[in-house]
């Protein structure tokens, strides 16, 4: 598997970029910002399919300044000898394809949803599908450059554990341990909770027997009352037809009486109207005399009328003229005082511009001379806080800065060292008072074997009891219990009396075995409770053997962290400091640290042992402030007459601008003059043209005084004739309609004979009282149907109740055997739990990073004496600690963490990376600056190991990848590469 090409687009400093890889080593090299780590980034982001904002804080800055949208496209081979390309886009609504190459053009496949698509490339790519692509790039395969390191400098042993689990794919073991913890708790609650679930349900199951009886005495007495209610319905439908028959016939007599009135109303009505009509007709007549006395002086106004309206108009024009001429005179007047006053402010302007150039000029020349001498002040004084800072950033890096965050950890410890021995002390205690609960508890068994012998004589004995009190009571009758007829025998062989006796000693054995019995329980329950008593103390001396084994583990982890902040180097790291620094040393005695054996006094050592080094630093860093605070005033007095310096500078340039704004105004001004003087030269002539206008409209108040006066005198007429014109022309029109009115209310007069008649044969035919009786007794039917229909309805929710009660009980009664079958099987469940827990997860995580660290050491190391030429072995030990040993003097010695060198540690964390993804069967791996911490002699020796590698030199190991990408500024790789692959800001935009 390989990479062939690479192309972004708008992707960071990439606006158009195409990179194609050769086979084996490929170093991207160029200056800082040059998009070397991008190129990586791209790679993560397209192919494995890592979020964009792993790389940066927000998708958005992923693309290029000013882009909206961005896409990085990766054509590669895959596993199967087939070329593929994948292609993912940057911004809203991105898309993840992947295509295969057939003939000449890439075919894209068909996925259903972004899984599928990872699941395919991790298959093409040659990876394991149990974790996503993102995670293994991430973690092995191409790590960015600030997380090189990462995990293996991880101080804390079980955080450093659980990174690399996690890197390794081993830490779901752990993790399902951890997590099923609490598990079998969770389930012997479950089964609790389902228990007390069932014996709730039981008791109301109890009832149902009653409710099903209560139900069929319902269901019978229901179906009488449906009986009775049929009969009262049907004498009710009977007297209901008659009533309505009644009904039916007051309702034609009330209608008939109704049409009566309402004619006897028309009539009345009709002759008001006739009346009303008369007068009407007598009305218009008299209107038409009126209009035909008027007509002539009404047409005489309207003349007059006419011939004012032209005169107004007239007037309104003449009105409109005198306006026009009085705005002209007035814009004329202000016209020619304000050019007086502009023509003296521009002179004066203009001699002002003139003064402020003069004194600017002058003032730029001392600004200049002023900024160059605090520019010198300034630079002296930068280099002397620079000092200061310097001395304050190796203050906050001494060793002694990690008491803050060490003690918490140790304190923790302390606690629960503390809490376990007094557990163990009680749990010793109780164990130690068990010893006389053996031979109590010893004897259970046989106490059981006499009991229930005893038990056993017990129901013999009350067996033949029973038998000797029947067969008293057979012969005592004096019937022979074989032929059915007196007994010969029975005072012959003293009768009853034998059996008394017999049946008196049978009471008082049965006595004495009860006593017995008792006691003899009472002895087995003190046995008992000493069995489960001497159970209980079991179970605690094993608890007690764990919390030693858990006590010497804690006392350990405590010493380990205890190590991380030795006194003597802490001390011997503060002197060196202070010597450097020149801070008097304090006292060292306070600084010494001598531990005592109980938890309780270690806490109380500690924290004064802390307290005096917290004191001491704060007066050291009181000091270190000190002096860096003495280094800011010369720099931040500087600064402040600086941007004083600057503030008049702005100042100067606005006075600048504003006296350009100046000339520019002056300039519009005197323009703005010209054109006022034209406008006024405009207003003269158009003042003498307002004037002849005027003279047409002379005589024009007169005329219009004339008209008003013949308008007066025919206004009387015009009144007259408009009040009277609608009544003369409605005369014919009324004098029609008077005749309609006289013949309707003789067609009237008719209908109300009719109708009387009508009404006196109907009320003959009527009788009220038979209706009123037949009401009531419908009335009373109705409340009965009524009165059974509700008992019925009641009846029928009452045995709907029972009916649903019934099938909630028998659900219930489902349900109580679900959940005792759910019982059995989370007991089932709880027992398959405990056996994978204490069996399995337990035990897997570490057994497989054993393996790992076993098989990736023995690699590693081959590596790493490749890189440093050294006689030092790497190993990768507990916790994954990275350790050298070498012999000094004849002895092993063994070093980690702190005691390497940063050379020493970067090539040891490059060797443990080539080998891990080795191990993992990663093809493709991506170095981001593999030299950083190293000298020049191990930078060359990690090339020659890269290209031995490449090779498959048996002296380091098997070639094993089929590419390896570097981002590099040393030129020790120039030799050992495949292709060197140049970048630069010129060239990216371009390709």
């Amino acid at each position: 598997m390989r990479l062939i090409s690479i192309h972004l687009r708008n992707i960071k400093s990439h606006r158009e970029t195409d990179l194609t890889f050769a086979p084996g080593i490929n170093v991207l090299s160029g200056a800082n910002g040059s998009g070397k780590s991008t190129i990586f980034e791209a790679i993560g982001y397209a192919l494995f399919g890592v979020n964009a904002q792993d790389f940066v804080t927000k998708a958005e800055r992923f693309l290029s300044i000013g882009a909206k949208k961005g896409e990085v496209g990766v054509v590669f081979e895959g596993a199967d000898g087939e070329t593929y390309r994948v292609t993912r886009t940057v911004g809203t609504s991105g898309k993840w394809l992947l295509a295969k190459l057939r003939g000449e053009s890439f075919e894209i496949e068909d996925h259903a949803n972004l899984q599928e698509t990872e699941a395919r490339i991790a298959k093409l790519l040659g990876l394991s599908g149990n974790r996503s692509l993102a995670d293994q790039f991430k973690l092995v395969i191409g790590p960015f450059q600030n997380d090189f390191l990462g995990p293996f400098v991880i101080r804390q042993p079980t955080k450093r554990q659980d990174a690399f689990d996690e890197i390794l794919g081993i830490d779901a073991w752990r993790k399902t341990f951890d997590g099923t913890k609490s598990l079998n708790s969770a389930i012997a609650g479950k089964i609790e909770t389902l228990q007390a679930e069932v014996a709730g349900k039981q008791d109301q199951v109890a009832v149902l027997p009653a409710k099903e009886v209560e139900l069929r005495t319902i269901s019978a007495s229901l179906a009488g009352k449906r009986e009775e209610l049929e009969r009262e319905r049907a004498a009710h439908d009977a007297v209901a037809a008659q009533v309505a028959t009644w009904d039916a016939h007051k309702v034609k007599l009330d209608e008939t009486q109704s049409g009566l009135q309402a004619v006897q109303e028309r009539v009345r009505s009709g002759n008001d109207h006739v009346a009303n009509q008369q007068l009407l007709v007598q009305q218009a007549v008299e209107a038409s005399a009126v209009v035909e006395a008027a007509r002539a002086g009404k047409e005489a106004y309207l003349a007059a009328e006419q011939r004012l309206k032209g005169l107004r108009e007239a007037e309104s024009q003449k009105n409109r003229l005198e306006k026009e001429l009085a705005a002209l005179e007035k814009e004329q007047s202000g016209l020619t005082a304000a050019l007086g006053i502009e023509q003296r402010e521009i002179d004066a302007l203009a001699g002002t511009i003139t003064a402020e150039e003069q004194k600017l000029a002058q003032e730029e020349q001392e600004q200049v001379s002023l900024q160059s001498g605090l520019m010198a002040k300034d630079s002296a004084a930068r280099a002397a806080l620079e000092a200061a800072s310097r001395d304050e950033s190796r203050f906050r890096e001494l060793p002694a800065q990690r008491i803050e965050n060490t003690l918490p950890y140790l304190e923790v410890a302390l606690d629960r060292l503390q809490s376990l021995d007094a557990q163990l002390e009680q749990k010793q205690k109780r164990v130690s008072a068990g010893a006389g609960l053996k031979d109590l508890a010893a004897a259970l068994a046989t106490r059981r074997e006499e009991l229930e012998r005893v038990q056993h004589e017990k129901s013999l004995l009350a067996g033949r009891h029973q038998a000797l009190v029947e067969g008293c009571q057979q012969i005592g009758e004096g019937d022979c219990p074989f032929f059915q007829e007196p007994c010969q025998n029975l005072h012959e062989l003293g009768g009853t009396a034998l059996f008394a006796s017999r049946i008196t000693e049978a009471e008082a054995e049965l006595a004495r075995l009860d006593a017995l019995a008792r006691g003899l329980a009472e002895l087995v329950q003190k046995a008992q409770e000493a069995a489960l008593e001497l159970a209980g103390i079991d179970q605690v001396a094993r608890e007690l053997e764990q919390g030693i084994r858990e006590r010497a583990a804690l006392e350990k982890d405590f010493q380990t962290r205890l190590a991380e902040i030795e006194p003597a180097e802490l001390l011997k790291t503060l002197r060196s400091f202070l010597t450097s620094v020149d801070v008097p040393e304090p006292s060292a005695a306070p600084l010494q640290l001598a531990l005592s054996d109980t938890p309780s006094e270690r806490r109380q050592q500690l924290a004064d042992w802390s307290g005096a080094w917290v004191e001491t630093l704060r007066t050291v860093e009181s000091a270190v402030v000190a002096r860096v605070k003495t280094a800011e005033e010369p720099v931040q007095s500087c600064l402040l007459k600086l941007r004083e310096i600057g503030v008049r500078g702005e100042a100067l340039e606005r006075r600048k601008r504003d006296l350009q704004g100046n000339r520019e105004k002056l300039a519009q001004r005197q323009q703005a003059v010209a054109a006022q003087q034209q406008r006024l030269a405009e207003l003269q002539v158009s003042s003498g043209r307002k004037h002849a206008s005027l003279e047409a409209f002379a005589g024009l108040d007169r005329l219009i005084e004339a008209a008003g006066t013949e308008l007066t005198r025919y206004q009387a007429d015009r009144d007259r004739f408009i009040a009277h014109e609608q009544a003369a022309l409605e005369l014919e029109k009324r004098q029609e309609t008077l005749g309609k009115y006289r013949e309707r209310l003789a067609v009237l007069e008719t209908d109300l004979a009719a109708k009387s008649a009508e009404v006196r044969e109907l009320q003959d035919g009527y009788q009220a009282e038979a209706h009123e009786l037949a009401k009531r007794e419908r009335e009373r039917l109705t409340a009965a149907v009524a009165r059974l229909q509700a008992e019925i309805a009641a009846a029928h929710n009452e045995a709907k109740r029972l009916e649903g009660e019934i099938a909630a009980l028998t659900r219930i009664a489902a349900e109580i055997e679900e959940k005792l079958a759910a019982v059995e099987e989370l007991r089932d469940k709880g027992n398959l739990v405990k056996f994978l827990r204490t069996q399995l997860f337990k035990n897997v995580s570490s057994q497989l990073s054993e393996r790992f660290r076993e098989e990736i050491s023995f690699r590693a190391d081959r590596i790493y004496r490749s890189i440093a030429e050294s006689d030092e072995e790497l190993f990768w030990g507990e916790n994954y600690q990275i350790i050298l040993k070498d012999m000094v003097d004849g002895a092993l010695r063994e070093r980690s963490d702190d005691q390497l060198s940063g050379g020493q540690m970067m090539s040891a964390v490059v060797a443990l990376r080539l080998a891990l993804l080795q191990t993992i069967g990663a093809r493709i791996a991506f170095f981001d600056e593999p030299t950083s911490n190293l000298d020049a002699e191990r930078r060359e020796n990690l090339a020659r190991a890269f290209r031995a590698i490449d090779v498959g030199k048996e002296e380091v190991t098997e070639h094993w990848y089929d590419q390896l990408f570097l981002v590099s500024h040393d030129v020790s790789f120039t030799e050992i590469t495949d292709q060197i692959i140049h970048l630069d800001n010129g060239k990216n935009n371009g390709g």
